[in-house]
């Protein structure tokens, strides 16, 4: 039994968006890698303002997010190396589903995140 609830830990996505919920640690650390990623010269900052993580998603060692910063938002891939969280990209544009798995992301897990983050991307054009 211990067992079965332990592969379910660890096969259950991790999800939280930002503004509504109380985020795990494990949600935490990703957010604050990709908010780390985004802090720009106090000259972007003062024309923009900060930017926001806002959604997230995870299957460890993978992660996905979406952000906004001013005008303008996106998505971010990360991936848990040695106990830290490391943005693999972060983009405005749409690559799909291969354009994710050439970022290293398996692809059952790529559809996982992506089905979370981005619920509608099997309507966009693919790459």
């Amino acid at each position: 039994m211990a067992t079965l609830i332990a592969w379910s830990i660890l096969v259950t996505p991790v999800f939280a968006q930002t503004q509504s919920t109380i985020a795990s640690p494990v949600v935490q650390a990703v957010q604050q890698a990709l908010q780390k990623n985004m802090d720009y010269p106090s000259k972007a900052r003062s024309q923009f303002g900060v930017g926001q993580v806002t959604k997230v998603a995870v299957l460890p060692p993978y992660a996905m997010a979406t952000w906004t910063w001013g005008p303008t938002g996106g998505w971010a891939i990360l991936i848990e190396r040695n106990r830290k969280w490391q943005v693999v990209t972060r983009r405005d544009d749409w690559i799909g589903l291969r354009g994710v798995i050439k970022f290293g992301v398996p692809e059952s897990v790529a559809i996982q995140l992506l089905d979370q983050i981005i619920p509608d991307w099997k309507t966009l054009p693919s790459e």
